[in-house]
């Protein structure tokens, strides 16, 4: 079993031990299991899982994987159990301003911006639609 933390700025979102848990990070989904090697990398929005259930878990967006061999910490800027994610309307909403954002974007720096508001609301919206 691997100890596993998945904290966002509103506090504690899930910890508890379990067999594996798998992460999406900017690498891919990594697969994690007791004894894992170290491992820091950054996280991208998609669903954390645990013991090979994807169709239950925690929606995260960006943030940090710190791994230990006896814990997994996940610091992420939102995440939210997937039962509560915010309603597709509101999602939807903020996946089309952040289009809209990116083509009067005056540089590079914002562009990315909105790139990165767009990818997280799409995400968590193709979540929503899965899973409710």
């Amino acid at each position: 079993m691997i100890q596993v933390e998945i904290v966002s700025p509103q506090g504690m979102v899930y910890s508890g031990e379990v067999e594996s848990v798998n992460v999406p990070t900017v690498e891919g989904e990594v697969g994690i299991l007791e004894n894992h090697m170290y491992l820091m990398t950054l996280l991208k929005p998609g669903l954390v899982y645990f013991n090979g259930d994807d169709k239950n878990g925690i929606a995260v967006t960006y943030g940090v994987l710190d791994v230990t061999p006896q814990k997994v910490l996940i610091l992420a800027e939102e995440a939210y159990e997937v039962g509560k994610l915010p309603p597709a309307s509101k999602l939807k909403e903020e996946f089309e301003e952040a289009v809209k954002k990116m083509a009067t974007a005056q540089t590079m720096e914002e562009l990315k911006e909105w790139e990165k508001e767009a990818e997280k609301a799409r995400t968590l919206l193709e979540l929503v639609e899965k899973y409710r």
